[in-house]
């Protein structure tokens, strides 16, 4: 066999297919949830809290960040949020690449028309081009300047730098929480019932399914002789997703059937009792200061 044509066997045999891929990604999945899991068993600052002021000291948090319009206070509640996360023993590396690679991609796209004059006539930041006259479409006017307006760029960033603010606190209080005690949390507020075990019972799902997704592609792969192409690999997963649904329907029956021979009534035991202590009740006090903080700031910083 010549040089050329080794390597390109090689080359061939040691590439990953789109079943390996599938397999890698599903158990990236699994292993985040294991690490999620032990981020919360961790011994970091909202750790420590009573699961239930940790929901409300997030949810204060949120709605404040929605009535604050100034960049500059945004911008430095994002790093409030993130000095969180580090005293929380949250590695730092993994949250934000988590936060800002899907923050500006799906919310900047959304965004992105914003900017420009036809939907947010404003100061021109930069005239892209010019139009003989206004065009009349319906009841939306096109202006005669096309150009990316100082308010458009303004009113995105704000937009951003929120919803980065939001998605943070959100994926802290789940890294910082185990699930179990959150559900139980948010039972103690008032959540309904029936939407406490939607939640529960399809996160449990969510990942025996993948689980069972793993097995059966790992079988189908060390059942494999010589090269697969990627099209027959398709062909199997797209059969595999119909397989898995009737592994589903035939799982939740016999789970709902158990769940009637143990005595389940509806409602979610957890055996850990909640117990408010002074640093859960200094906490909220704390964060009410934080709000009040970021609020006021936002009237003092303006940005023109």
């Amino acid at each position: 066999m010549c040089p050329k044509c080794f390597k390109l066997s090689f080359t061939k045999s040691t590439k990953p297919g789109f079943l390996e891929k599938t397999i890698n990604e599903l158990n990236n999945v699994m292993k985040e949830e294991f690490v999620a899991g032990k981020i919360a068993s961790r011994h970091g600052l909202l750790q420590n809290l009573d699961p239930r002021i940790n929901f409300l000291a997030t949810l204060l948090l949120i709605i404040s960040a929605n009535f604050i319009h100034q960049p500059l206070v945004l911008l430095f509640f994002n790093f409030w949020v993130i000095w969180l996360a580090k005293v929380s023993l949250v590695p730092l590396g993994s949250f934000l690449k988590k936060i800002w690679l899907v923050v500006p991609l799906f919310t900047g796209v959304m965004v992105i028309p914003t900017i420009f004059s036809p939907f947010l006539p404003g100061e021109p930041l930069l005239i892209l081009f010019q139009l003989p006259h206004p065009v009349q479409v319906l009841f939306w006017q096109i202006p005669q300047v096309i150009s990316i307006t100082k308010q458009g760029v303004l009113a995105a960033v704000v937009l951003v730098l929120r919803v980065g603010i939001c998605v943070s606190l959100s994926l802290l209080l789940t890294l910082t929480t185990k699930w179990s005690l959150l559900l139980k949390a948010l039972s103690k507020i008032c959540i309904p019932t029936i939407f406490i075990t939607i939640l529960e019972m399809a996160h449990r799902y969510i990942y025996l399914l993948l689980q069972t997704t793993v097995d059966m592609f790992t079988a189908k792969k060390s059942r494999s002789v010589g090269h697969t192409t990627t099209g027959e690999e398709r062909k199997f997963v797209s059969n595999s997703m119909s397989i898995l649904l009737g592994k589903s329907y035939f799982i939740s029956n016999e789970v709902y059937s158990a769940m009637l021979s143990r005595g389940y009534n509806g409602n979610t035991l957890v055996l850990t009792e909640f117990k408010l202590k002074a640093f859960d009740w200094l906490w909220l006090f704390f964060i009410i200061i934080v709000c009040l903080f970021f609020i006021g700031g936002d009237h003092l910083f303006v940005w023109k």
